[in-house]
Parts: structure tokens; C-alpha cells; sequence
């Protein structure tokens, strides 16, 4: 078996930059036999055996060679492949309790996730089949879940650096809708009149701020103070695009 460099963020360091060689003393398919040297098939983009395109099903019967491409940057996760035949309609993904910061930062970018630090390892994968989501962790186990078919495992260890990351490997940076879902919910925002929830509010906020945004789930109201600002600078010093222009 030969990996692609990209692979050897999971390979074991006895095994990074070299063939690897697995013994046929059993049926496995592919997709078993790549995961046990500890890459997970999320990653994969394409196989080849003896420069045949395989999908992860196959199970070699005969001595070949097997060759393992990674997941080319930007993922069109909306373009079908061999391994990937029904693609995405549109980008939705589910985060994992260990990278709800990014789960959180993504909502508030405007990208449709799901995350709770409740979901168990099961329920995200059935969430990503369910409602054809994208799994995104830092755990590289859950990756090998069979249900899973669109997923990043993360690399980056600051939530920041992750949303680029994530931007950049599923090619996102122009898709973004600063400040249009609730970070509690995940629902969009509904524009509302100020008249309606002048009730709710403090009074420099009543006096400086007109334009307000309400969840239809959970009622919490949103408006562009200090906070919108604070967060739209963070975003561009990280190299995102300015969310107002």
C-alpha cells in the first residue's frame, strides 16, 4: 500500500514515507484494510489497484498494489465520485463535543451545524446520514463509522484556526452569512420591529439601536453592537473576508 503524504498525520511514525505491506490471510474490504493502518475513510479521495479505480467495497483477492489519494482541497462535497456516487445538496455538518467552538463560530458565519456537547458518538453519525451532514472532530475513531461519508477530522488546535480551515478545505469562504443564526438553536434569524421586543431591552440599547434579529425557536433577539463588531474584526484578522462588504 502507498499513502499519500497528506496521510501522515495518522500513520504511525514507523510507517510514514514508505510502502506498507498487508498480508491477504483474510477477506477485507478496502475500506477495512486502509483504516487499519489508521487512516480513516473520510479522508480518502480516491484508491486505485494496480492503477484501477476501486471504490471501498473491493476486496482484493490477488497480490496488486494499492494506492490511496487523499481528499484534494477545496472538497466539492456537492460533485458525486466513485466513493462518494450521491452527494450533497447543500453544506450542513455536525460538530462533536470536542470542537463545539468551531461548531459555534461556523453558526454565527452562517453555515447550518448541529452540535452539543450531549451527542453521543452514535447519534452524530446518525445525524450525518439522517440530514446528510458533515462530521467534524478531532476524533479520528468515530471517522471509521460506516454511516459517516463527508467528514474532516481536524488538524488545527485554536478555534479560529479551525473555521479556517474549515473555509479552506471545503471551499466556503464565499458562502458565509455573518449574524444570521441563532448560536443557541442554529435557526435563522427573523428581522423584527423594534416595537415588539422594546420591552426586552436595556435602555442604552432601546436608545442607540434600531435595527434588532429574533430566533423563531427559542425568542432570543440579536442586534449589531460592540459584540458584532468584536467578532467581525476577529474573523478578518484570521483572513476571512469582512462579513459587510
Amino acid at each position: 500500500m502507498t499513502f499519500d503524504p497528506a496521510f501522515d498525520f495518522f500513520l504511525a511514525k514507523r510507517h510514514k514515507g514508505r510502502d506498507l505491506a498487508y498480508p491477504l490471510t483474510r477477506s477485507a474490504s478496502v475500506k477495512d484494510i486502509i483504516e487499519s493502518s489508521g487512516v480513516p475513510h473520510t479522508e480518502v479521495g480516491r484508491i486505485c489497484f494496480n492503477d484501477q479505480d476501486i471504490d471501498f467495497s473491493f476486496i482484493p483477492d490477488t497480490p496488486g498494489k494499492l494506492d490511496i489519494h487523499a481528499v484534494d482541497a477545496p472538497f466539492d462535497v456537492g460533485s458525486p465520485s466513485l466513493l462518494r456516487p450521491e452527494p450533497l445538496d447543500r453544506v450542513r455538518f455536525v460538530a462533536d463535543v470536542n470542537v463545539l467552538k468551531l461548531g459555534r463560530l461556523l453558526i454565527l458565519l452562517g453555515f447550518d451545524v448541529a452540535c452539543s456537547s450531549s451527542f453521543s458518538d452514535q447519534e452524530i453519525a446518525d445525524l450525518s446520514q439522517s440530514e446528510s451532514r458533515i462530521v467534524l472532530t478531532r476524533d479520528t475513531t468515530l471517522l471509521k463509522r460506516k454511516k459517516i461519508v463527508f467528514a474532516r477530522r481536524i488538524r488545527s488546535n485554536l478555534p479560529y484556526d479551525q473555521v479556517v480551515e474549515v473555509m479552506d478545505f471545503f471551499g466556503l469562504r464565499d458562502q458565509t452569512a455573518f449574524f444570521s443564526r441563532c448560536t443557541q438553536c442554529n435557526q435563522p434569524l427573523k428581522k423584527v420591529a423594534k416595537t415588539d421586543i422594546l420591552h426586552r431591552l436595556e435602555p442604552k440599547t432601546r436608545k442607540y439601536f434600531f435595527d434588532f434579529f429574533q430566533c423563531p425557536t427559542c425568542g432570543k433577539v440579536f442586534w449589531k453592537g460592540s459584540h458584532y463588531e468584536a467578532m467581525k474584526k476577529t474573523f478578518t484578522s484570521h483572513g476571512l473576508k469582512d462579513p459587510d462588504k
